[in-house]
């Protein structure tokens, strides 16, 4: 399953973090959001890694894709590693 993350997080050292792990597990399409292509235990186990970073003031969100091949892209960016339909 695809899933969309995206996240707010004003410490740069949490921030980093957090990156590092999203980057293990998919690609960065914009500076704060990722995709990622995982089964829904894997992602519930990743969230919990990320729960022990993440603090009050922090935003952290996550969107199951359901259509993946609906998603559509433009521009030239490289890590598009997805399907363009």
């Amino acid at each position: 399953m695809r899933f969309i993350i995206c996240y707010d997080i004003s410490d740069d050292k949490k921030r980093n973090k957090v990156s590092k792990k999203l980057k293990a597990y998919g690609i960065r399409s914009q500076y704060s959001v990722f995709e990622i292509e995982a089964e829904k235990e894997t992602i519930l186990g990743l969230l919990e890694e990320i729960d022990l970073i993440l603090d009050e003031v922090d935003k952290f969100f996550i969107y199951p894709v359901k259509e993946p091949n609906k998603i559509k892209r433009i521009g030239r960016a490289q890590g598009n590693i997805f399907t363009i339909v």
